[in-house]
């Protein structure tokens, strides 16, 4: 997928399925890019590695720790990250590994609850501290949450009984146009946009111009 692509000096992100040594070599050797790859129960010794050492109190972490709060949606969510040089963890070019703590709740009340992500990344420590990689993050996830949600949760893309000839790929072009002129209409909740134009044949037709 990234054959052909002029990705020097850029940063690629990546969830737990391409956290490959393959992956990493190429992204750092062969096309000149660092990257940051979220780390699973896939890669089993190496999750143990990095949990390791980021294991330890606040206190031991102070100096490369950063947190980040923000409301939304009548929740807020706070997010913090600490890193660690990646020495001897044998992956390719890893010079840092991190750990995400994201804690949310209301606006108002006590946290509710708490998830945490470890990854590994290429970028040193001088290049991008805690508060950079954490933005990385952030962004990586703006596009879990605007693309691949929507598309599993909101178009039941994973729930397609289409396989047979171009009619899975015609269907995913569907989705992308509309899914394309919903935003560009300036809708931010693609399920909301859906039932509002459902609800008239006439919206559908005004909508056509951002088509």
């Amino acid at each position: 997928m990234l054959e052909g692509l002029d990705l020097d000096g850029m940063v690629i992100t990546a969830d737990a399925l391409h956290g490959q040594r393959e992956t990493a070599r190429k992204i750092r050797e062969d096309l000149g890019a660092h990257y940051l790859l979220f780390i699973k129960a896939n890669q089993p010794s190496l999750l143990d590695a990095i949990t390791a050492r980021l294991n330890g109190t606040d206190e031991q972490f102070a100096g490369t720790t950063w947190t980040g709060q923000g409301k939304g949606h009548g929740r807020r969510e706070k997010r913090t990250i600490r890193t660690a040089p990646a020495d001897g963890t044998g992956w390719p070019h890893a010079a840092q590994v991190l750990r995400i703590r994201r804690d949310t709740g209301p606006t108002r009340g006590p946290w509710e609850s708490k998830e945490i992500a470890y990854g590994i990344t290429s970028l040193p420590a001088g290049l991008a501290g805690p508060r950079h990689l954490a933005i990385y993050a952030r962004q990586h996830w703006a596009i879990e949450n605007k693309e691949h949600y929507v598309r599993d949760v909101t178009f039941r893309e994973d729930a397609q009984k289409t396989r047979t000839g171009s009619q899975p790929n015609a269907h995913a072009g569907i989705r992308n146009l509309v899914m394309g002129a919903f935003r560009r209409k300036g809708h931010a909740n693609i399920a909301a946009a859906r039932r509002y134009y459902g609800r008239d044949d006439q919206r559908i037709l005004a909508l056509y111009g951002y088509i």
